[in-house]
């Protein structure tokens, strides 16, 4: 019998033995990506890019759950202007927003180019209108600058450059906010 437990005694140790440069491996690992992020190399996010008309305009991809074609949008009465009507994605009732006419552009009526983005805000899905979706876009910190002052994007919160092209950084939220601000009684006096 005790020639069993040496053996199991053996083999418990060899495994330990085979097991502790990978535990310290994992343990190096986590250590390192633990480690405070080195602040000049700068933050790369993506953005998803769209035009409205000929602006391109961009927000975080990490909002941007899905795009879909311009699917049969179901007009609500007494909705909000800015809101075209409800979508039925797969089960799924959503708020069609003209995101045109939430950040000033004049409406126009859907093409075979126009897609819905399927963006999250506050726990809620929304199918923004554009007109048509550009590109995913990696920029760091040191390439947005701020917006030049009267900026012809409503809500711009960035300004990239890629080339000779302008794309104004916005969010969905700053998106949908606008079009609240813009339909938002005036008190007279």
């Amino acid at each position: 019998m005790s020639s069993d437990s040496s053996r199991s005694s053996d083999a418990t140790n060899g495994h330990t033995e085979t097991a502790e440069p990978l535990l310290a491996f994992a343990d190096a690992l986590l250590a390192s990506s633990q480690r405070e992020p080195d602040r000049t190399a700068g933050k790369v996010q993506q953005y998803v890019t769209f035009f409205l008309r000929d602006d391109e305009i961009g927000i975080p991809i990490l909002q941007c759950c899905e795009i879909v074609r311009a699917l049969a949008i179901t007009r609500v009465p007494e909705a909000p202007d800015h809101v075209r009507g409800v979508l039925n994605l797969r089960g799924r009732v959503l708020p069609a927003v003209d995101t045109r006419r939430c950040l000033g552009y004049e409406t126009a009526p859907p093409t075979s180019r126009s897609r819905l983005l399927v963006v999250e805000v506050a726990g809620r899905s929304f199918a923004l209108m554009v007109d048509r979706v550009a590109r995913i876009l990696k920029l760091s910190a040191a390439d947005i600058t701020a917006p030049p002052e009267g900026a012809r994007v409503r809500a711009a919160i960035g300004v990239a450059r890629d080339g000779a092209a302008t794309i104004y950084l916005t969010d969905a939220e700053r998106i949908l906010l606008q079009a609240s601000a813009a339909e938002a009684p005036t008190q007279k006096e």
